[in-house]
């Protein structure tokens, strides 16, 4: 397989799927390649056009075993020439359950041809100590194996000969897209309006002008913002978050899942 130009698009709030997207792209250095990040609001607002001679590397956090709302709004605006494209989700050490599903489904149905696909692990948005500090070294060493695997079946292989990509998951989704949460982002009385928080959100969920104006109706709970604060002024509403924590996260803590991959 021809390939001319790799591009790795991300929807990463915390950085831990664009560390395994850039990761597995790595491995492709003697190509050309071309970041997108779908974390950007405004870059979202694109249209996306791809060939047959490039490769797409797209990575999207599970957001309860879905895409996140905003990502599978953004895929609206891909659209491929019969382009192989790889399929990647982070999760939090609970389940991706239909996430890779979604991907591939929705990728396939715009001219896209899946030829890998992988679920790798990352610490979770609500609970630190739930895959603290993942990926770790262990998890990029699979990245890192997983990449060059990719590219030496990609350069012996022909798009068309290759097998269809068989992903976890179920369609009819199981489950609907997460966009109702039991708790919200609120900003203390530490705040010092540096508006670093507007900048980072994904949604523009908060004010331009006023960093305690939340949209909580648009607010996908990304964590972005408590993430980036300096002043440690914002956080989720803390009892119903605890509620969670305490009864499905805390039980995930104690098992270490590993990532997993499958290439055509």
């Amino acid at each position: 397989m021809k390939i001319s130009k790799i591009y790795c698009a991300y929807f990463s709030p915390g950085d831990t799927t664009k560390k395994v997207v850039t990761g597995i792209a790595r491995s492709f250095k003697d190509y050309p390649v071309e970041e997108i990040n779908l974390t950007d609001y405004d870059v979202r607002q694109n249209h996306f056009r791809f060939t047959e001679n490039q490769l797409l590397i797209i990575g999207a956090p599970s957001y309860g075993g879905r895409i996140p709302t905003p990502v599978a709004d953004v895929l609206g605006r891909f659209k491929g020439i019969n382009t192989p494209v790889v399929l990647v989700t982070v999760y939090g050490n609970r389940a991706i359950d239909d996430t890779l599903m979604e991907l591939k489904k929705e990728l396939s149905d715009k001219g896209f041809i899946p030829v890998a696909a992988a679920s790798f692990i990352g610490q979770h948005t609500y609970l630190s100590d739930l895959a603290h500090g993942r990926p770790d070294e262990k998890d990029m060493e699979i990245v890192k194996e997983f990449g060059d695997k990719l590219r030496e079946r990609l350069r012996l292989a022909v798009i068309y000969d290759m097998k269809d990509l068989d992903v976890p998951g179920s369609y009819p989704y199981e489950k609907p897209p997460m966009t109702q949460f039991p708790f919200n982002v609120e900003t203390n009385e530490y705040c010092i309006y540096c508006m670093l928080c507007a900048g980072v959100c994904p949604m523009k969920a908060i004010s331009d002008s006023n960093p305690r104006d939340i949209n909580n109706d648009v607010c996908i709970r990304c964590g972005a913002c408590i993430r980036i604060c300096p002043a440690q002024a914002k956080s989720f509403t803390e009892e119903p978050l605890n509620a969670l924590r305490d009864r499905l996260l805390r039980p995930l803590c104690s098992e270490r899942k590993e990532p997993w991959y499958t290439i055509g």
